[in-house]
């Protein structure tokens, strides 16, 4: 499942409103098979700490099995192991092309929402 987040700038109201999106997904080595589902999960924050970040992945990805997987930047480039440890269940950078572009479908998903929520 391929997970990214939106919104990590503060707003004029000195908060941060961060959309997130997991996507399941079967993946080949080189694209995006199918799109098995999507959850979008919106929150307002008044940091985007590790915890916070991490809490709002737990939320969207709960229903979804297999690994999170995500760009190295949305955990700060914190370890896998140590990634794992705060999600308290399998996670791994993107390493295939196919693992690279469902990122890329959640990422476009998150960037839609906050803009539609904001701009």
């Amino acid at each position: 499942m391929a997970v990214d987040i939106s919104g990590r700038h503060k707003l004029a109201d000195g908060r941060y409103h961060l959309v997130c999106v997991a996507v399941s997904a079967v993946l080949s080595p080189f694209d995006v098979e199918k799109i098995e589902d999507m959850r979008i999960y919106h929150e307002e924050a008044d940091d985007v700490s590790v915890e916070t970040v991490a809490d709002l992945i737990k939320r969207a990805a709960t229903r979804y099995r297999g690994a999170v997987v995500t760009e190295p930047g949305e955990f700060y480039n914190y370890p896998e192991w140590r990634v794992e440890a705060i999600l308290g269940r399998k996670f791994k950078y993107a390493e295939s092309v196919g693992e690279r572009k469902a990122i890329e479908v959640a990422h476009h998903v998150s960037l839609a929402v906050h803009r539609m929520l904001h701009e």
